[in-house]
């Protein structure tokens, strides 16, 4: 994967994680996402966050197992409760809905983590507190849950730097976050020797000199376990 791929993977998983106005389609509720996509399933469009130094991250925490539970169902029953609310018919696939949001709410907290989780389920919470043709009253959480990103590892955070070193432009708050969370979601596809595979890779890159990271020559051995652990290159 060349440096430029790597910038168009920053916008991408720096785009909303929601599912706001769809659902399953003709009562599927299957992941069906593979390597190299975004983990966003979601009809938003949000835009990079560049509004901070860093990228928002954080971590939150529970008392017990049942916590956690009652946070997921209260969320998703929020997110069919919207839905029926804006289209009564959705009413005849609420286990549907249900079930496809904790699918997503699943992933998201595999790909971004706990703090952008409640971010995510804040959203949900506004959208039904507010009516359904009047979106914008939650633009400001909505641009809250698109702008968070995972806490960046150290390859992460020595990638980004070695980008904006390489290309001679200010380091953005999101890349970090973006490569990890790019990672992260190869991990929840595609198991840990794929997201180890590919940390070997950025940290290879990282070492590069600037002609060869630009182009993304250099460190083939790390390619080559990237095609044998993640099934060819993402």
């Amino acid at each position: 994967m060349d440096p430029s791929a790597y910038r168009s993977l920053a916008f991408l998983f720096s785009f909303g994680t929601l599912p706001i106005a769809c659902g399953p389609k003709d009562g599927d509720t299957t992941d069906g996402s593979t390597g190299g996509t975004d983990p966003s399933t979601g009809t938003t469009d949000g835009t990079p966050a560049t509004t901070s130094g860093e990228p928002t991250s954080g971590s939150t925490t529970t008392t017990a197992d049942t916590t956690d539970t009652d946070s997921a169902d209260q969320a998703c029953q929020a997110y069919v409760d919207y839905l029926i609310k804006c289209d009564p018919e959705a009413a005849q696939m609420q286990a549907k809905y249900f079930a496809y949001c904790a699918m997503i709410r699943t992933r998201v907290e595999a790909v971004y983590g706990a703090f952008c989780l409640s971010a995510h389920d804040a959203v949900y919470e506004c959208l039904l507190a507010n009516p359904c043709d009047d979106l914008s009253a939650c633009d400001a959480v909505l641009e809250v849950s698109n702008q968070c990103q995972p806490e960046a590892g150290a390859t992460c955070v020595a990638y980004a730097a070695k980008e904006a070193e390489c290309y001679d432009q200010p380091e953005p708050s999101y890349a970090a976050g973006a490569c990890q969370a790019y990672i992260n979601n190869q991990i929840y596809d595609l198991g840990p020797a794929c997201g180890a595979a590919l940390e070997e890779y950025f940290a290879c890159l990282t070492a590069l000199p600037c002609p060869e990271f630009e182009m993304g020559s250099g460190c083939d051995v790390q390619e080559a376990k990237i095609v044998t652990d993640c099934g060819g290159m993402p």
